[in-house]
């Protein structure tokens, strides 16, 4: 910065009194201008602006015996977080970071039902003081779809009796963690969880019942209400909310009515129907050939939300059978995802309704994409930083950026196979990662990165379906 008072000091003892006068009030007029030309080489985030990333206990703690392993899907000894989480919490300090999302193992913190591991508490207790100490504020999420096997045994979210063990979980981690934690997660894309489960059959328990899905659905909307309340009982300045995956659906063909009707369907389902119950405090859905699925009223259910975490990952082409396509016009990811940035302002602009309902900030919870070699990372992330800034500037409330994911994990059930980690699993920097210090450093998106850093991926071959 530019001291004024020091020039016209060396100025004035030269002897140059009425020019040092003339030259400090030039530079009263000049240098603002200067400053304003520096600060539009780049896209400035507000101030506070939080900056980290995410995981999930299962895909990297390791250890851990759930509903997963039970169906055969194991992680093993993952990355071993649970026991490298010091080192591994210095590099997120050395990198920036001022938030770090993580999860809960139901599963190791209660094993048996009814019954909570004390030791296990006391380790997270640890985890969560280790991220203190370093300046990082932790982000907790309850249910990142993994449960003991207790729960599964008994039908886990299928039935809705089953929501007040999970309840009892709640319950007792957030008095353990009260004073540890500020920002809840209940729970992590729940609509995700339920079709992939329980409809597309991909997830365990691997079943194909669309309305066992919607069902669940319900159940977790249901969950999140309840334990919105049992956070606040315990933590009345707490901040809850769930993390949204959020899903840019087009129709296939834009002028054909019924892929344009399917569209509206699927997108009313998968990216609306969980805010729409929690803003009404109710649920009444019907979709043809199903039965009716109903919450009735509730004024506890009703505005449970502090703030909306956003995930966003993608956008789709959805066919009038209900099949959905991976646009051909796009740069594609290692999973085949298509890389959209302009989709995550799109994505924030869906979640501003319900920030102006709910008066609540926004937070991207997780923004990723799987690429081993790190070719695509740096313009995946500089791009969906541009767009991000850009949803700012028109006034969305967006106050945090978590990338997925810290460092490469179990990708469910991908297994290994798919790299999404800023670092490796021997914990390796990804060149993406210094890169990603550099912004979070600066708070700031140098202008010439988005010519420098543009997308680049496998284009996916013409749809002719």
């Amino acid at each position: 910065m530019v001291n004024l008072a020091h020039i016209y000091r060396v100025s004035y003892r030269s002897g140059m009194r009425s020019m040092a006068l003339l030259f400090a009030l030039q530079c009263l007029l000049v240098f603002p201008a200067f400053a304003q030309a520096e600060s539009a080489k780049k896209h400035v985030f507000p101030e506070g602006f939080i900056w980290g990333s995410a995981t999930a206990a299962y895909q990297v703690e390791g250890g851990i015996v759930n509903d997963w392993t039970l169906q055969g899907v194991d992680a093993g000894a993952a990355v071993d977080l649970w026991n490298t989480y010091p080192s591994d919490f210095d590099a997120l300090q050395k990198m920036g970071h001022t938030m770090y999302r993580m999860s809960l193992s139901w599963a190791r913190i209660e094993p048996q039902k009814g019954q909570f591991d004390l030791q296990a508490l006391a380790h997270y207790k640890k985890m969560l003081q280790a991220l203190k100490a370093r300046g990082i504020q932790p982000m907790m999420t309850l249910f990142h779809f993994t449960a003991p096997q207790w729960f599964a045994e008994q039908g886990g979210w299928t039935k809705a009796e089953n929501v007040a063990d999970f309840n009892r979980f709640v319950e007792k981690v957030s008095d353990t963690f009260a004073d540890d934690v500020y920002y809840w997660n209940t729970i992590n894309e729940p609509l995700v969880y339920a079709f992939r489960s329980y409809d597309e059959g991909a997830w365990p328990p691997f079943k194909k019942d669309r309305e066992l899905a919607l069902t669940v659905a319900k159940n977790l909307i249901l969950a999140h209400g309840k334990a919105y309340r049992t956070v606040h009982k315990n933590d009345s300045l707490a901040s809850v909310g769930f993390a949204k995956h959020v899903s840019i659906l087009e129709p296939n063909w834009p002028l054909n009515p019924a892929d344009q009707l399917m569209t509206s369907l699927q997108d009313y389902l998968f990216n609306f129907v969980f805010w729409e119950a929690l803003k009404n405090g109710e649920m009444h859905l019907r979709i043809p050939g199903f039965k009716p699925i109903d919450i009735p009223f509730d004024p506890e259910l009703q505005n449970t939300v502090d703030f909306i975490g956003v995930n966003y990952y993608s956008r789709y082409k959805v066919q009038a059978t209900g099949k959905v396509l991976t646009p051909p016009d796009a740069p594609r990811t290692e999973l085949n995802w298509a890389i959209a940035p302009q989709g995550i302002k799109t994505a924030l602009q869906m979640a501003n309704h319900y920030a102006k309902v709910f008066k609540a900030p926004i937070i991207i919870t997780e923004n990723g994409l799987a690429d081993h070699d790190d070719n695509v990372r740096p313009g995946f992330l500089v791009q969906h930083l541009k767009a991000l800034h850009e949803a700012i500037e028109m006034g969305i409330p967006v106050i945090g950026y978590l990338h997925w994911s810290t460092l490469d994990n179990f990708e469910w059930t991908d297994g290994y196979g798919p790299k999404f980690g800023l670092m490796t699993a021997d914990r390796r920097w990804r060149p993406s990662a210094y890169l990603y210090q550099e912004i979070i450093q600066g708070n700031a998106l140098p202008a010439e990165w988005v010519k420098k850093y543009p997308l680049v991926g496998e284009k996916m071959p013409l749809v002719t379906e």
